[in-house]
């Protein structure tokens, strides 16, 4: 087997780090291999800021959902959606003068944004991966709007869309299992989905218990957390809509 195609298909999520460092190289090869990823345009409507202050790490643990792992990562890697650089550049060379409906970047341009911001993600992971390294996606960076902007000095037509930690470890866990590929790829179109389809996706995987979505919901949908990052992410969109 190709070894790219083994190491995303080894994927698991590593949450435990040893205390061996990423060296500078590896975190070189690691960022242009995610520069590398497809872009809308060749715009690269995003920003990667490089977090190996132990102190932003520390901070970072407590702001994402209390997670202290992330303080023991190694390096952070925070995908922003960045569409204020191409912003300035259009103010900069006066479009406006030319465009007159032009007052700054629209959902579109936010849409991108995160596709591009993502795709570099993905690629840091399998970079990453590829070298033996761990690597956690967190998706709480959405959360803490105030927190986070001030931390980053993140301007306007920004937001965090993924803040990925990676880091050596001595144990990797046992890969989880994912729906069966019958209830996720579709051939040309999307498939009615009825409720013996939904009964058959469900019984075919651990989340077969009678009482799953309720738990479930609990404790994702209906927690702190994810309604903390639903009044995070309106404030964010307030700068496209």
């Amino acid at each position: 087997m190709n070894e790219v195609i083994k190491s995303i298909k080894s994927h698991a999520s590593i949450r435990k780090f040893n205390e061996t460092k990423i060296t500078e190289e590896q975190v070189d090869s690691i960022i242009e291999a995610s520069m590398r990823g497809a872009t809308a345009g060749n715009m690269m409507y995003y920003s990667i800021i490089k977090i190996q202050s132990k102190e932003i790490l520390s901070e970072l643990a407590k702001s994402c959902d209390d997670q202290p792992f992330i303080a023991n990562a190694s390096l952070g890697l925070l995908f922003v959606v960045d569409n204020y650089k191409w912003h300035k550049y259009f103010i900069n060379r006066k479009i406006n003068e030319t465009f007159s409906d032009y007052s700054g970047p629209v959902i579109n341009d936010f849409m991108l944004g995160v596709q591009d911001a993502m795709i570099a993600a993905q690629n840091a992971v399998i970079a990453a991966e590829s070298l033996g390294i761990g690597t956690c996606y967190i998706g709480d960076i959405m959360e803490n709007y105030e927190f986070h902007k001030k931390l980053f000095n993140l301007p306007k037509y920004t937001m965090p869309a993924t803040l990925v930690v990676m880091g050596n470890y001595d144990v990797k866990p046992k890969v989880r299992e994912r729906f069966d590929k019958q209830f996720i790829v579709f051939e040309d179109k999307y498939p009615d989905i009825n409720e013996d389809f939904i009964n058959k996706m469900f019984s075919s995987s651990d989340k077969n218990d009678s009482d799953f979505a309720k738990k479930f919901y609990a404790r994702k949908i209906n927690a702190p957390f994810f309604k903390e990052m639903i009044r995070s992410i309106k404030l964010y969109f307030n700068d496209w809509i």
